[in-house]
This record gives C-alpha cells, structure tokens and sequence, in this order.
C-alpha cells in the first residue's frame, strides 16, 4: 500500500463498524464506503485483531478480486501457503470424488 495522504472521510471505527456489518449480514443496499486503501487497512487491522497470520480471498463489493496474506515471519507464510494448497486440494477432491 502506497503511504500516500488519504482523506480522513472516516474514522477507524466507522470503517470497522462497515466491515463487522458487511461480515454479520449480507449488504442489500448500496452504501458509501471509504477509499480501497482505507478499507484494505481496515479489513487487515480487524483480522489482525483475531489472527496472527491469515490469508484473505475474495471479492470486494464491486466485484474486484482481493488477495491478502499477511504474516510476520516466513514460517508463518509457509504455513498459510501449505494450509491454502491443502484446502484447495480437499476441495477439488471433494468436487471430483
């Protein structure tokens, strides 16, 4: 992420009070929400509150894809690399069998 000047539109707790709502139910209205940049800081900072290492795969709410892994030592990035490919292989075996 860039360190570029981002506008205070929102507070931290309005960002993370978005995401919690976003997360418990499904957004069946369009709302205004804060610049990518804010929201990724956001989302990493909430995660961050639960887990010490996570991956983070998905769509935002255009539609763009989202690929986070965040990690503070290699063998905390080797271990959420090894547990992603073992998720997508019992999917495939679960799709294939």
């Amino acid at each position: 992420m860039d360190n570029e000047e981002i506008p205070d539109d929102f507070t931290e707790e309005e960002i993370t009070n978005i995401l919690r709502d976003a997360l418990t139910t499904r957004l069946k209205e369009k709302r205004k929400i804060p610049n990518k940049v804010q929201i990724n800081k956001a989302m990493i900072s909430t995660l961050g509150e639960f887990l010490t290492c996570f991956k983070l795969i998905g769509y935002d709410l255009d539609g763009n894809p989202v690929n986070f892994t965040v990690y503070k030592e290699k063998i905390e990035k080797s271990a959420l690399d090894n547990l992603f490919m073992e998720q997508v292989q019992n999917f495939m075996n679960d799709r294939l069998g």
